[in-house]
């Protein structure tokens, strides 16, 4: 209803604009009235013709060559029409048929075909714009789908190398073992209610960082040396949720969880002004070089496939290998 609303309204006016502009040429008003409604099919018939038949069924569909050859031959039945439709408005208004000179019919014809060409036009622009927009919509939901299926596999990740962890500790009767499994339903309740967010301050993925750290040192006590250093970063400073902690994560399970010996991991983070950098490194074994320090496993492929999305050209990301040490680099722009 709007939009036979809005069409009624859009021929109103140009019926008015046509009426206002032949007023000093007629002095009969009501005649110029009639004519003015009497000619309005000439124009408004092949603007739906073209704009809800031509366009949608072979523009649109990519059959441009029979699209344009379609509007040749529609433009040529209103010159035809316009010369017919003269005829039969001085049959009908005079009771004889008057044909207009050449060069008249050539004036109206040139106006008809600028105003349906005009009208078309709107009406391409307005499609090609949904299209755009549409477009644009399904972009978003498919990167969203993407996340979605990408931190559905981040979480279980996370949580079957933890509770493998605790399952070490159990098999050792060790007194962390409780304290282990309450840091842990810390970590869950973050990731169940912090991380349904698109942002969140990078003071909490700090936070989470540590309680994941702090789980680590029980299970590796005196083996492990680790250093986390972090700035003070800007708490309004946002940043994706469970973006650091898989590095951090894959440098447990791939270095220190691969050796009896002394291992350090470092964590180094800088935040501010619209930047991150953030570094991590582990040792590696024989048996971690064989690994090829997590090459294979799902976390940093899925750290990064998440960078390409929310980040798209505004992060970098590189690692090296040693041969006893991994690490992994990211510079981000927030």
């Amino acid at each position: 209803m709007k939009r036979l609303a809005l069409h009624l309204t859009l021929w109103a006016a140009y019926a008015l604009v046509e009426f206002t502009a032949n007023l000093p040429h007629f002095s009969n008003r009501r005649m110029l009235a009639e004519e003015t409604l009497f000619f309005l099919p000439v124009i408004a018939l092949p603007f739906y013709l073209v704009a809800y038949m031509l366009v949608p069924n072979l523009l649109w569909k990519g059959r441009k060559q029979l699209f344009w050859l379609a509007c040749a031959v529609v433009f040529l039945l209103v010159m035809i029409i316009r010369s017919q439709w003269s005829y039969w408005y001085g049959l009908l208004q005079y009771g004889e048929g008057q044909y207009l000179p050449f060069s008249k019919i050539s004036k109206n014809l040139f106006r008809d075909y600028a105003v349906i060409g005009f009208a078309v036009s709107l009406k391409v622009i307005r499609d090609w714009d949904r299209k755009d927009r549409l477009a644009a919509r399904l972009q978003v939901e498919k990167r969203d789908a993407e996340l979605q299926f990408l931190r559905a596999q981040i979480h279980p990740h996370f949580l079957f190398n933890t509770l493998n962890n605790i399952y070490g500790l159990a098999l050792k009767h060790s007194p962390y073992t409780p304290d282990s499994i309450l840091r842990l339903s810390g970590l869950l309740d973050f990731i169940l209610y912090e991380c349904n967010a698109e942002r969140i301050p990078i003071q909490k993925e700090i936070a989470l960082i540590r309680h994941y750290i702090e789980l680590e040192r029980l299970r590796f006590d005196e083996r492990l040396d680790l250093a986390f250093l972090h700035n003070n970063p800007p708490e309004d400073l946002l940043i994706a949720p469970l973006l650091l902690l898989p590095f951090v994560e894959n440098a447990f399970k791939h270095g220190a969880n691969a050796s009896n010996e002394k291992v350090y991991v470092k964590i180094d983070l800088s935040a501010g002004k619209g930047k991150l950098h953030f570094q991590v490194e582990n040792s590696k074994t024989d048996t971690a070089t064989k690994n090829a320090n997590g090459a294979k496993g799902t976390g940093l492929r899925n750290v990064e496939k998440r960078l390409e999305l929310l980040y798209p050209s505004r992060f970098v990301f590189t690692k090296s290998d040693d041969g006893t040490v991994f690490r992994i680099n990211l510079t981000l722009d927030l």
